[in-house]
């Protein structure tokens, strides 16, 4: 009876550790890092790079219509690649540097898309490797296509303090606001900014697993006197 009190407390500390208030949406894929033939691509000089100084970066664009078929967003008669790029607004091309010094030892990596609950959009990522074939050089170098689309009507912020807005004050965004991140995965699984809560965490649940019975053990007389104390108010009355 002990063990299935104290594993149940355990069990609610490490929710409470790990629940946070959902506040964003997130889109993830997780991809190998394996090296290909490199691409000279004048396009590419104008967009935007992430690699390990700069892994996070906010944007905003604009979604497309409510009812758009989110694969069939930003696509043209004919196919769009990284070698020939559109001008949709309803999508953004990423460059992703996986060459540097710091990440050369590591294999898999995650991007991860996040954005506020709030707004009523559906991401679609995709990753393009560069084309093969000599005489380019060797590269991990990914690109990466993001696409957007309206998914309804947005959720009203209320603020604490301040009136609840009316249906004709409400603003809506016409772009979708969110933040991309790109970092390596520790053993293939774990995203390296998770690393320091994950270090954090253990000794807090180990410490919480053997305090949590001793705990127990310390209320058990007081649990065990008021169901006591309440069958003897029964039988009096």
């Amino acid at each position: 009876m002990m063990f299935g009190r104290s594993s149940f407390a355990a069990s609610c500390i490490f929710s409470l550790f790990l629940c946070n208030g959902v506040a964003a949406n997130t889109e993830i894929i997780n991809f190998i890092s394996d090296l290909q033939r490199s691409v000279e691509l004048p396009q590419v000089g104008n967009w935007a790079t992430l690699n390990s100084s700069h892994n996070e970066r906010r944007w905003a664009i604009q979604p497309a219509p409510l009812g758009t078929p989110l694969r069939e967003v930003c696509e043209a008669d004919k196919e769009i690649t990284p070698t020939s790029p559109s001008t949709c607004p309803h999508e953004l091309w990423v460059r992703l540097n996986l060459d540097d010094t710091i990440w050369r030892s590591y294999r898999a990596f995650t991007l991860r898309l996040s954005w506020a609950a709030s707004t009523p959009a559906d991401f679609l990522i995709e990753l393009y490797s560069p084309e093969t074939g000599p005489p380019f050089p060797i590269t991990r170098t990914k690109y990466a296509r993001i696409r957007v689309v309206d998914t309804g009507v947005p959720t009203p912020q209320i603020q604490l303090g301040r009136p609840n807005p009316r249906l004709s004050d409400q603003v809506v965004e016409p772009n979708v606001h969110f933040i991309l991140i790109l970092e390596p995965l520790y053993w293939g699984v774990l995203p390296a900014s998770q690393l320091p809560t994950v270090c954090f965490l253990i000794p807090v649940l180990l410490a919480a697993a053997m305090a949590v019975p001793r705990v127990l053990a310390y209320l058990d007389p007081f649990v065990l006197q008021a169901r006591e104390d309440m069958v003897s108010l029964d039988k009096e009355q």
